[in-house]
């Protein structure tokens, strides 16, 4: 679980800016907090703001630290991701910090870096009485210094490999978490806990986003495949079931450039766990192509829908509307909130969904009480803020200063009754987060013969 997260200086966060999943003392909806080393956290969080208020910065930012963990250094070009309108910012370091709930545990991860060199990183296990401290390392006088729990270098082993790690065998760009997970997480318990939460725990959706081969997905899962058919029937799409397609491959390229099949071929062979996504031009259809059986393997998605005797008839994805084609892309996340002790952050949920739809969708993984999972996300679908669906302190605004900065406040800052329209609320622009508009007469728009 996410628990909270900073960031200064990056994108459009000018001073360090938090947004945390902190509860306050409402008692609606009371199954959303959960209770984690006697920390109490929500598993539901929605963020509003303006086009530019600078919502989508904060996923932005939790996936560019993830991508430098998962890659083990700091970016290099720090020109397109600091603070730009502030001129002494760009003299100024970029910092995150990230406290999080992965194997019974809290911990809390830092880092500030500048110039391709990391200046701090540290990482704690956080507790309500006092933090512990795994790691840190400093960089100053043009060297760095690496401190660890005291445990550790009670041993001259231990001393002697600290040494050797600041001095020779990490670099100043690379992050000591990656390079601890990867040559010694047996040593390391706690640094190897930590990079699996943002590797195997944390998962971003971007509004482009994809999922690869889903048809292979839904193929070799079948109760994600019995989800995905229980869960489609109830969003009015018209499908009555989806269905995963598999033939040959050499049959379905049969007309093909001989020499572009047995390439394709050859490279699956030879690797048999890699999977080959052909998509078609003119309809965006996905196949997946797979080695299996001693045979590759062509697999897409079908959907059917009833005709007027009540007959199933076969549609391809390509056929079905965008909204349609968004639905069945999320539902692999969708199974996860629900069924998986995952963090998922997508942006723009409702992206190309009908409002009823996203209703529907946030209705049912709000009102299941099983779930295990957490979900944050990014929106504009105002028929969400509704508080039999989110609590007041799950429903964050991000609105940008007179110095062109985002800020990030919660609506449980406002003294919110529990019977309050917060959707006209918003509308009305009680809480911010909402566009500023110009007069458009002030625009001296004119009204003009555009046919004679």
């Amino acid at each position: 679980m996410l628990i909270r997260f900073t960031a200064k200086n990056l994108f459009s966060f000018n001073e360090e800016t938090e947004f945390n999943v902190f509860p306050n003392k409402t008692q609606r909806l009371p199954h959303h907090k959960i209770k984690k080393n006697k920390v109490d956290i929500l598993r539901l969080s929605a963020v509003y703001g303006a086009n530019g208020s600078g919502k989508s910065n904060l996923i932005k930012s939790i996936s560019l630290l993830e991508s430098m963990i998962e890659d083990g250094l700091i970016i290099k070009d720090l020109k397109e991701v600091k603070f730009k309108l502030n001129d002494d910012n760009e003299k100024e370091p970029v910092s995150f910090g990230v406290e999080f709930f992965c194997k019974s545990k809290v911990y809390y991860y830092t880092l500030t870096f500048d110039n391709e060199i990391v200046l701090n990183e540290a990482l704690y296990e956080s507790s309500l009485e006092n933090d512990k401290l795994i790691f840190e390392r400093t960089f100053e006088n043009d060297k760095q210094k690496i401190v660890f729990f005291e445990e550790y270098t009670k041993d001259e082993k231990n001393k002697l490999f600290v040494e050797v790690l600041e001095e020779k065998l990490l670099q100043k760009n690379e992050l000591l978490l990656s390079f601890l997970n990867e040559k010694y997480n047996s040593e390391f318990v706690d640094v190897k806990n930590a990079y699996s939460w943002f590797a195997d725990v944390l998962i971003i959706i971007k509004p482009d986003a994809k999922p690869a081969a889903i048809a292979h997905i839904l193929d070799k899962n079948k109760k994600l495949k019995e989800f995905a058919n229980d869960f489609i029937k109830t969003l009015g799409t018209g499908i009555s079931k989806i269905e995963v397609s598999k033939k040959k491959f050499i049959d379905l390229a049969e007309g093909s450039d001989e020499k572009d099949i047995n390439e394709i071929i050859s490279d699956l062979k030879k690797d048999p766990k890699q999977i080959s996504i052909l998509r078609q031009r003119e309809t965006g259809e996905e196949v997946a192509l797979v080695y299996e059986n001693k045979e590759v393997i062509a697999k897409k998605l079908v959907t059917s829908h009833l005709n007027n005797k009540g007959n199933n008839i076969n549609f391809t994805i390509g056929m079905e509307s965008d909204g349609t084609k968004r639905l069945i892309d999320y539902l692999p996340a969708f199974d996860g909130i629900i069924n998986e002790e995952r963090v998922y952050l997508i942006d723009e949920i409702e992206r190309s969904i009908h409002p009823i739809i996203i209703k529907e969708i946030i209705t049912k993984i709000s009102l299941d009480e099983s779930a295990k999972g957490q979900l944050i996300f990014t929106t504009h679908e105002s028929c969400l803020l509704d508080q039999n669906i989110l609590r007041p302190d799950e429903i964050w605004f991000a609105q940008k200063d007179i110095d062109g900065s985002s800020k990030l406040y919660s609506l449980s800052d406002f003294n919110i009754h529990n019977t309050a329209n917060i959707e006209n609320g918003y509308l009305n622009g009680r809480y911010g987060g909402i566009p500023f508009l110009s007069n458009l007469k002030d625009l001296n728009w004119h009204q003009h013969e555009i046919f004679e």
